[in-house]
């Protein structure tokens, strides 16, 4: 009877080695996506299905000037920015950041949807500067 097991001995070990490698394979998934692009980080806040394929999604993700929580519609055609709301106002050096209307106290304006992408891409501001 013993030497049974002496027989699948080689088929458990492999079989444990692709478990292992496995589980290696999904944490080094879950640390690169934590990371992301330029260390900017993105969480799904919440969802909500409003149709079969449409739904309200809301996330999270540190922008240019500190969080921001925008509001999307996803439909499988197109992504729609509802809402921008900002949630802290610590600006990083060398990142753009816009100028509030004059019907707006100054520092009070949300950060434009656009300025946020191109700053985590790392592309530079092209707009020109205001006279």
């Amino acid at each position: 009877m013993a030497g049974n097991w002496a027989s699948w001995l080689p088929a458990l070990a492999l079989l444990a080695l692709l478990a292992l490698l496995a589980w290696g394979v999904q944490w080094w998934r879950q640390r690169l996506q934590a990371v992301g692009a330029g260390g900017a980080a993105l969480r799904v806040v919440s969802q909500l299905m409003v149709g079969p394929q449409q739904r309200v999604v809301v996330v999270e993700l540190d922008g240019p000037t500190g969080t921001v929580r925008l509001t999307l519609g996803v439909t499988p055609q197109h992504v729609r920015t509802l809402h921008v709301q900002p949630l802290g106002s610590m600006p990083r050096a060398g990142v753009p950041t816009r100028e509030a209307p004059a019907h707006e106290a100054p520092g009070t304006a949300a950060p434009r949807y656009a300025d946020v992408a191109r700053a985590l891409r790392g592309e530079p501001d092209r707009r020109e500067p205001a006279p």
